[in-house]
């Protein structure tokens, strides 16, 4: 691992999971002084959208990393399961240490092995970016969605244009509907750059 480490793992040369695998160990340390925030909006989207009925329900972290998104969500009272899905089984044995999340599938976005309404809510943060997982994903994170659920991800709005069609196409087949998506902010305002994401919450048909 060389140079800076976002342009790295942006590096399309090589696969995703080696490099999260190496990264695993110092993934947190780096994020936390790039005060990266995404694990923390996507939970808040989440859990303003769901009753006090579905505490005791399960959300699935997708893409979870070391697990930033299931520490949020606990320390803002989420007393449910945690599900954890990573590509890398290095940051899901970080996620794992943790002791937040009650069960981890090492896996790819496409292709989840959970069943259709296996969770309340999806949360999913840093995972649609540069030469990560594409709008092809969407339709999984619906597919494992109960109905009346909640979809909540970060998304690069340079690459809003890319991620569209798959989005729209299911809201134009009712699988979806957006319910809110926040204007462009700086997640990792420690990082000197001006790189801007929004949140993106979809409620599931």
């Amino acid at each position: 691992m060389t140079g800076d480490k976002l342009d790295w793992i942006f590096d399309e040369s090589a696969s995703l999971a080696p490099k999260y695998d190496e990264w695993a160990s110092t993934y947190d340390t780096d994020h936390d002084q790039w005060g990266w925030r995404g694990p923390d909006v996507v939970a808040s989207a989440v859990l303003e959208r769901l009753g006090t009925a579905a505490r005791n329900d399960t959300i699935i972290d997708a893409g979870c990393g070391t697990g930033k998104a299931g520490i949020a969500l606990r320390a803002a009272g989420w007393t449910g399961r945690i599900v954890g899905l990573d590509l890398s089984q290095g940051m899901l044995d970080q996620a794992l240490a943790t002791g937040v999340y009650d069960d981890v599938a090492c896996c790819s976005l496409t292709d989840v092995p959970l069943g259709a309404a296996s969770a309340a809510a999806v949360v999913s943060s840093g995972v649609f970016t540069h030469g990560h997982v594409g709008g092809e994903a969407f339709g999984e994170l619906c597919r494992i969605t109960r109905t009346d659920g909640f979809v909540a991800i970060t998304q690069r709005v340079d690459l809003a244009d890319a991620f569209a069609p798959f989005s729209d196409a299911l809201v134009e087949a009712n699988e979806w509907v957006e319910l809110n998506r926040t204007a462009p902010t700086n997640l990792h305002t420690g990082r000197g750059d001006d790189v801007r994401q929004s949140v993106i919450t979809w409620q599931v048909r």
